[in-house]
């Protein structure tokens, strides 16, 4: 049987990917408990190596200040890298009615955030982070998932991207996909690393105790999100007061390395580097400040994702912006290596 354009873009995005990156997990020197685990429990592993983004290099700005569906704040975005588009979810920022709490827009775009249909999910969360998954055919994305009073989600869901559509939290065709490793998982937030095809889900386990963990995406897919599953768990900082201050916006991996947002309103934005095989809370590099975008009205950082151009990898990272009551959505990027 003849195969599809689209099965042939995404099985040949998959190949350099794997001749690119070396993605998968090693054999290495033994780790602390807080540091890292392979799916057999064992401490003994490593994430492979791989490049690391250069924060202050050459980057670009492909997205500038583009409206999406709703009048709504942009929280997050990600890549479908197979069929070059971006997902953004949405949140109403000024909801007053209780029942529509946890309300998210999904926009669809092309990569210069020119729009081409959107869905509605109904008392998900507040969009923090999202995953999107071109896979048989279709597209899925991967959201926080059943709406907290506080509206924030406390599940992670998988389901399918079909334009125009409405899901309400109840709906039968969203997979639940929340791990199960025996941490508390406070508000789970979801991240695909493309270039490795792991699925990684930020969490907290109590006030400012984040941590990270990651499967391959097959196993996520299937459902086996637990503690047999895992390929790497660490810890992430603790911020405290600082961290009030500049709260948490984002966050994606690229190989060993993953990459925090942090930020508030009208201020600076910060990007936070962690080695996967590191340990406790450590990072290669903490808090680093970046000026993009600082031009835009009520410039706040939303977002982060990896973007696979036929250009070669990008660390992308977004900001919302409020031009006299429209409200907008910028991404931004980095290209180069240390």
């Amino acid at each position: 049987m003849r195969k599809s354009s689209s099965e042939g873009k995404h099985r040949l995005l998959s190949r350099r990917r794997l001749l690119t990156t070396g993605g998968g997990v090693a054999a290495a020197g033994a780790l602390g408990t807080a540091g890292l685990l392979l799916a057999t429990d064992s401490a003994n592993a490593a994430v492979a190596n791989s490049k690391r983004f250069k924060l202050d290099g050459a980057g670009g700005n492909p997205v500038l200040k583009a409206s999406l569906h709703a009048n709504w704040v942009m929280q997050s975005f990600a890549y479908d890298n197979v069929h070059q588009h971006i997902y953004f979810a949405q949140v109403n920022n000024q909801n007053t009615n209780p029942d529509r709490v946890g309300d998210i827009w999904i926009t669809k775009t092309d990569t210069s955030g020119r729009q081409l249909g959107a869905m509605a999910l109904r008392n998900f969360g507040h969009g923090v982070s999202i995953a999107v998954e071109p896979y048989d055919g279709s597209v899925y994305l991967w959201t926080e998932w059943k709406s907290s009073a506080k509206g924030f989600g406390t599940r992670i869901g998988r389901f399918k991207f079909v334009n125009g559509a409405t899901l309400k939290k109840t709906d039968s065709a969203i997979q639940d996909r929340t791990p199960s490793i025996g941490d508390t998982m406070i508000n789970p937030q979801p991240a695909i690393d493309p270039s490795t095809n792991r699925l990684l889900v930020r969490y907290k386990t109590g006030t400012d105790k984040p941590r990270l963990v990651a499967f391959k995406l097959s196993d996520a897919r299937a459902g086996r999100l637990t503690k047999g599953y895992r390929l790497v768990e660490r810890a992430l900082p603790s911020r405290g007061s600082w961290g009030k201050d500049n709260p948490f916006q984002g966050y994606t991996a690229y190989g060993r390395y993953a990459y925090l947002l942090e930020g508030r309103p009208n201020s600076s934005s910060y990007i936070t580097v962690i080695d996967l095989n590191g340990t406790g809370q450590s990072t290669v590099v903490n808090k680093w400040k970046t000026t993009a975008g600082q031009s835009l009205r009520g410039r706040e950082p939303q977002g982060m994702a990896i973007w696979l151009p036929s250009g070669g990898p990008r660390l992308t990272f977004g900001f919302h912006s409020n031009t006299y009551g429209v409200r907008q959505a910028s991404v931004f990027h980095k290209s180069q290596f240390v």
